[in-house]
Parts: structure tokens; sequence; C-alpha cells
């Protein structure tokens, strides 16, 4: 059997997305951005010319994998799409012709036919190696690409990633980074771990000790020792590239530098996280760290960011290219806890430290003790920031398990003003024990609180004496619906083959 999906003039208006299907000289209309009307492998040979532009990226990714899942293994897969770059030279000088072969020519025909992206012949391939189509021919013919697939056995096969982390204590990054390698291993993937923290380690399960510390974005007396000992550091590093591993992933600051030009030589893929804004660090030591992390933010084939926060804040600073970026939110492990909710207890859950707004909440809380005189406020966390408690208000610093204390809390407040704040684990931690969230209308909290959940402020104290009288029940649906390791590790997981089939490619 061979298919058609016919061309782009095809699209019938007000049908999103839907084509012709010519199968056996039998029209069939279908949604072809939903699952093909046809048995697994039972197609010799399946033609898209001038249909996959008009896809959207995710809705292309979908199409590829019900081709893949149609065609029988050696069929033949042939595409025709705008070849963007010829385009643009074609008509340098006619910007409006140009223009029309971007985004449809529907002039004529009147036909809702509009493009919805484009693509580079070496970003298509990988998405087509994503999905078990390998790449046998590539032609550019005028202003277009016209390519050939087979369909192989073949798949983008993630054995074992290397993480490699400098870090000097546990934070949200560390706990989100234990949790999502849980999930990698149940998917059969394993993880070798090398940091600098005996805890850290511990936690990871037995992850391997880095024996030096090359502190290049803390103090003056932390850069001048890590210029010492930067030859060891190197050699350490280089001693842990000969393992054997498929893909090198990286949250810190100088591994990134140091370990992403050592991949790029080896041919190894590598990702990036940046959980949060890397402005204060680029303004350190007169901007050495931002003259090192620009002559490598090239390198990274994929940059992963957890907020439109922190993607704003970056962009701009870092030189990452745009493609290379993907916004995937963090996750937590869900822990059930069925305990007796105390009557108006609030909770905060944070490192003491200037930005994590604890001292801008104990000012408040006068406020809210008027309205009602009997609430009580537990401050947890450990750090450097001074309190004065007030009336009714605990500080009992570092707790072995902080979600217990959430779940019995009435609202948890997060009231960081920090410029840095990457994401917010306990905004998460919060929404899994159905406790309602109190935050200010800024930074991150935007991206994950809405009104199902929590509330956003400017006012503290009316926000928590609202979440205290009509406090909202929607947050663990919120959180199952959205943040989950089986959401974000399977987003996380498709980042890191993507990356591997472009390896793959070369």
């Amino acid at each position: 059997m061979k298919l058609n999906l016919g061309c782009g003039a095809d699209i019938r208006l007000g049908y999103i997305n839907v084509d012709v299907i010519k199968s056996r000289g039998v029209d069939v209309v279908c949604d072809i951005s939903q699952k093909l009307p046809f048995k697994d492998n039972s197609i010799e040979e399946i033609v898209a010319q001038d249909v996959l532009e008009h896809l959207t990226r995710e809705q292309l990714l979908s199409t590829l994998s019900e081709i893949s899942r149609t065609l029988k293994v050696g069929g033949q897969l042939f595409v025709r799409i705008p070849n963007i770059d010829a385009i643009f030279d074609k008509f340098a000088d006619d910007h409006d012709t140009r223009n029309l072969y971007l985004y449809g020519n529907t002039f004529h025909t009147g036909i809702w036919g509009a493009h919805k992206a484009g693509y580079s012949s070496k970003e298509f391939s990988i998405l087509c190696r994503l999905h078990n189509l390998k790449l046998v021919s590539e032609t550019s013919i005028d202003t277009n690409y016209e390519f050939e697939f087979e369909k192989t056995n073949f798949c983008v096969n993630l054995r074992k990633i290397l993480f490699i982390n400098q870090t000097l204590g546990i934070g949200g990054a560390e706990t989100f980074n234990i949790g999502l390698f849980n999930w990698l291993k149940k998917q059969n993937i394993k993880i070798e771990s090398y940091t600098t923290n005996d805890r850290f380690n511990e936690m990871l399960g037995g992850a391997h000790k880095i024996p030096v510390i090359l502190d290049i974005i803390g103090d003056w007396k932390g850069l001048f020792k890590a210029i010492l000992l930067l030859p060891y550091g190197i050699w350490q590093y280089l001693k842990i590239m000969f393992i054997d591993f498929d893909l090198i992933y990286m949250t810190g600051f100088i591994e990134k530098i140091l370990i992403t030009p050592m991949a790029k030589l080896a041919g190894k893929p590598v990702v990036w996280v940046e959980f949060g804004s890397l402005a204060s660090i680029f303004k350190k030591f007169f901007g050495l760290p931002k003259l090192l992390y620009r002559l490598v933010s090239w390198m990274p084939d994929v940059v992963i960011m957890p907020t439109q926060h922190t993607y704003k804040a970056n962009t701009a600073i870092t030189h990452i290219p745009t493609a290379k970026i993907r916004i995937i939110p963090c996750a937590i492990d869900i822990k059930n806890y069925k305990l007796k909710i105390k009557n108006y207890s609030v909770v905060c859950v944070s490192r003491l430290e200037k930005g994590k707004g604890q001292d801008l909440l104990i000012e408040a809380w006068p406020r809210v003790l008027k309205k009602f005189p009997e609430a009580k406020l537990k401050i947890i966390g450990e750090g450097d920031l001074k309190l004065t408690p007030c009336k009714n208000v605990e500080v009992v610093g570092y707790v072995e398990d902080a979600v217990s204390e959430i779940a019995k809390a009435s609202v948890l407040v997060f009231p960081s003003v920090w410029p840095l704040e990457g994401f917010g684990l306990v905004m998460l931690e919060a929404m899994s024990q159905n406790v309602p969230v109190v935050a200010y209308d800024r930074g991150t909290a935007p991206e994950i609180i809405d009104d199902s959940c929590g509330i956003l402020v400017d006012d503290l104290a009316e926000g928590i004496v609202k979440m205290l009288e009509h406090p909202p029940k929607g947050g663990i649906k919120r959180f199952n619906e959205n943040y989950t390791f089986d959401i974000i590790g399977s987003k996380y997981l498709e980042v890191f083959k993507y990356a591997l089939a472009s390896h793959s490619l070369l």
C-alpha cells in the first residue's frame, strides 16, 4: 500500500491540518496530526509533499510517529518542505514574494494553508531519526528540500548518562536531579554521577567524589584558589571523560565551562540546565564568568530552562542559540501524608537569606493576627538571615522532612523576591499536598500558581487571610496534570534522545 499525504493546497478551509490521504485510489479525509487509520507496518511508501510545514512542531512530531508506525521496515518516506535559506537567497530583493513562500501562498486559492514551521535539513533529519526514519538522500531543488527516508529498526538507544556537578549543599536543583535520576533508572537508563558533595553523593546512591572544588563564581579567595587548582581539576575531569557513556548532563557553572569543550572534542552530546538567572554571576570579577560562559555557550546540544522567567533573564546575556533552548518545568516525587490539617497554621520553607522574603513575611504577620489571632507561623530553613520573630512565629531551622510540615499546614507562603529564583520546588510540594500557596506576583510564581491552587499578591497579609478564609482545593489536580516525573521526566528523556540523535547523524 502507498499513501500520498496530499499537498498543502488540499487543506480544507476551517479544518486545521486536515489533508486528503489517497489510499489505493480512495480518498480518506482525516486529521494527519492525529492517529492515522492504518495498521502498524502496513504501508510501503508515504509521500508528503508541501504538507508538513503546515503543522506545528508538536503536531509534526506526532505525525512522524504515526508515519513510522504505519510504515513497514524498509518502507520509504518522501518529503518536500521549504528550504528557508534558499527562499531568503532567491528573494533577497523581493520581500513580499519571499513572505508568500515562507508563510504559504493563499492569495489565488483562498484556501487556509499558512505555514506554521520551518526546518533546516539537519533539524528535520534529527526529528525523523527520533522516529526510526533514516536519511537516504537529500536534495535542494529551487526553494525546497526533497528527502528520502527509510524505516529502520534503529532506535535512539540511551543507555548511560554522565552527570558531573560541583555543589556545596543540597538545594532545589539537587532535589530535582535526585528525583529525575530515580525516574530515569526506572526507564532502564544508568546514571554515572560525579559530585563534590558527600551528602549529595549518598543521596544519589553511591556517586563518585570529585576531589577538588573550583569556585570561580564565589569570592576572590575562591577564584585565586581555583586558578591554582585548575590543572589538577582539569586532570580529574579528563579522567572522568574516559568512562563509557552516551551523553553528559550538567547543571553547575564550572563543569559547563571546562567539560563541554572536552565533550565537543570527544564527539559526545551535551545537555545543560540553567535553573536561574546568570545576571549576578556574570557581574563578578569584572565579567570573567560572563566571558568564559560565552566562549562555550554555542557548544551544548540543548539547554533546558524551567520557566519563561529564567529564559527571558538569560537569553539576552548568554548568547545561547535560541533554537537550542527548551523550557521544561521542574517536578518532585509526591509523598502522600494522611495528616490532620491544623487550623490557621501557616508555613514557610526556604533558605534563610536576603531576598527569600522571610523578613517580609514576619513584617506582614501582625496584620494576619488581627483577623486570625490564633494563627501560627512556622519558618523552616537554614541560613545567615537574622530574623526577629513576633507573636505566634516559630523559626525552627532545618527539618528532615519539610513536606510533612507543609502537609500539616493550612497555607504555605512563598515570599521570595530573589531575582535569581529559578523555580521554587516548595510550591510544588504544597500543591502535591493540596495546601494553598501565597506568593508574590513576580518572578517564577505566576507560571506555577493559579487560582486553583493559591493566590498571587502584592500584599502577603491579604493573601494569607484570603487563603485561610477560602482555600482552593485544586492543587493536587494541577500537580498531577503538570509536575509529576512521569510528565517532566518524559520531556527530559525526549531532550536527551534528541541530543543523541543529532550526533548519530554525524
